[in-house]
């Protein structure tokens, strides 16, 4: 009723004769809607007015109709869900586009359809062109590894280097072998490993660390910086899901692409950028302390009309590895190999070490751990360096032990997790890896929530899907993508819609440092929304999973529409 009383103030005081403001009408509202806001002052309302690229009010349809001016856009929602512009907390666009340039195995079981489409694909390329890509997922069919000589069958002319579905292991064929120089006796970081067979012989998968030897052959920089020049799809791609902002653990060549975006005003994407160490505990910035305000100043991009659009703004390590190939670091041996528990990839000083220099500096931390010993380090980490005034943070954090969700609230540590890296292991090899006593402690999303713990969802992609609402739903849900296991697996841990809503908007705005500006449909904050093909029920149900975006609107101007 505010504006309405100020249309009111203004009228009297032009008929009295007093000079008053002129009231301003919004540019665009929107009305009709079933808006979840993600703010928890105002969780629901009807319609919404923009003005100046910002939300200016939220309240009833009656309410924001009575602000239309003769400029003013309006959109009947009737009736559909508006959510806020999705924030991805932890995402690699620099993979998405080797997906989209490369090859694309997402969800395919079977290795016969795998070669199939590989052989088919490099009928369009050059002869000793790479093919990228990947997200391939051998326990689909539980039958090993698939070897060089796999590959060598349908692409005996171009080296092929395809990253599994985690993207800690890599499969090669013989001819990248040889480009990379990759040998039985190759030196490879520690952590690493180059799979051999029963003869001594590299069979052409490489695990974690070991990858390095690939990305370090200036033929493959070559293609693969030239699939990093159609990062523009990728963004669009990102923009017609919903996300209007992410969390991007890539190398400063995507940097200097998103900033040449910026420029041309073609980014509709914020981008909120996290320097990712690799396997080397020395190739981060945080070792020269001028380089890295050199980076913060270089790459801190404010738009006035956009709001906030490139910031540099954390340190990435990786502290393990992945439980599908036994390289997480867990406390106690693997139930299905015994003889291993997973060595981490920094010894405890060390991990110490980085930490405390890079909060030291202002800079604070993301560190993937994914075993109960790699997330032990992490917390031993954050404890030591003692920044809890930081947005620390631990990715992916797969496996716990009893007690560990205490210590992240006790040391204001973030949990950023992946909803669909959960589902994505239900009735496949979750239960082999750590037995029936240990998985009760696997992705317990909700046991973080009920202990005070900040909560991010995200997709880190391009290990699984990039959609929002297929991470909304597996966290709602918590069920079989694929089918392997009757209804929901330990549904305890499920959350609601709301909760993990709040997760994949507000919370990565607050870890940006953006809280106060994007991350809700609130009243003075830029105004990016989403506009869904369908109203969704209360409490939401599976029609979630059928659920797409129509629309997506980035500071109030409309970047994507459904066709």
């Amino acid at each position: 009723m505010k504006h309405k009383k100020i249309l009111i103030i203004a009228a009297l005081s032009i008929a009295l004769g007093i000079v008053a403001p002129v009231y301003s009408a919004p540019d665009l509202i929107v009305i009709n809607a079933d808006v979840r806001t993600s703010d928890p002052k105002q969780n629901r309302a009807e319609a919404f007015a923009v003005k100046d690229s910002k939300f200016s009010a939220i309240g009833s349809s009656t309410m924001i109709n009575q602000m239309v001016g003769d400029n003013t856009v309006v959109i009947d929602a009737q009736g559909k869900t508006i959510v806020p512009g999705f924030i991805d907390s932890h995402t690699h666009l620099s993979s998405g586009s080797k997906i989209v340039t490369g090859i694309n195995l997402t969800g395919i079981r079977e290795k016969s359809v795998w070669l199939e489409m590989i052989k088919e694909r490099v009928k369009t390329m050059k002869a000793g062109e790479w093919l990228l890509g990947g997200r391939w997922d051998y326990t689909f069919e539980n039958k090993g590894y698939p070897t060089r000589w796999d590959l060598d069958s349908v692409a005996p002319n171009n080296p092929v280097a395809l990253s599994d579905i985690d993207g800690h292991s890599m499969w090669l064929n013989s001819k990248a072998l040889e480009l990379a120089g990759i040998k039985a006796d190759s030196k490879v970081p520690m952590g690493g490993q180059i799979q051999l067979d029963e003869e001594g012989v590299p069979t052409g998968i490489l695990l974690e660390g070991a990858m390095d030897l690939v990305w370090r052959d200036e033929t493959y920089v070559r293609d693969s910086d030239a699939a990093r020049d159609e990062i523009q799809q990728v963004i669009d791609y990102a923009t017609s899901l919903g996300i209007t902002s992410v969390h991007d653990m890539s190398s400063r060549i995507e940097l200097n692409k998103y900033k040449e975006l910026a420029a041309d005003q073609k980014l509709n994407l914020r981008i909120f950028w996290g320097e990712h160490s690799k396997f080397s505990k020395e190739e981060d910035s945080t070792n020269q302390d001028n380089l890295i305000y050199e980076l913060i100043d270089q790459y801190k991009i404010n738009d006035d009309e956009l709001g906030p659009m490139i910031e540099y703004g954390f340190i990435k390590y990786v502290i393990d590895g992945v439980l599908s190939t036994h390289t997480a670091a867990l406390v106690d041996p693997y139930s299905d190999m015994p003889d291993t528990v997973g060595e981490p990839f920094y010894i405890q000083n060390e991990i110490n070490r980085l930490v405390k220099r890079a909060n030291t500096l202002g800079m604070p931390v993301a560190i993937h751990a994914i075993g109960d010993r790699g997330v032990e380090m992490a917390l031993n980490a954050f404890e030591y360096s003692n920044h809890p005034d930081l947005a620390n943070r631990v990715e992916h954090i797969e496996v716990v032990q009893p007690g560990t969700v205490e210590r992240f609230e006790q040391l204001n540590v973030t949990a950023s997790m992946q909803p669909n890296h959960g589902t994505g292991v239900i009735g496949k090899y979750i239960t082999p890896r750590i037995g029936t006593e240990r998985e009760q402690f696997a992705y317990v999303w909700n046991d973080f929530l009920k202990g005070g713990v900040r909560l991010a969802l995200s997709s880190d992609f391009a290990t699984s899907p990039f959609s929002p609402l297929v991470q909304l739903y597996d966290a709602v849900f918590r069920e079989s993508p694929s089918g392997l296991y009757d209804g929901p697996w330990y549904p305890e841990q499920r959350i609601s819609f709301d909760q993990a809503l709040f997760a994949y908007t507000q919370t990565g705005a607050d870890l940006s440092g953006w809280g106060d500006q994007i991350g809700s449909i609130t009243n003075g904050k830029w105004a990016d929304f989403v506009i869904l093909d369908q109203r969704l029920s209360e409490p939401v149900g599976k029609e979630l999973k059928e659920t797409l975006v129509t629309s997506t609107f980035f500071a109030g101007k409309e970047v994507y529409t459904k066709n």
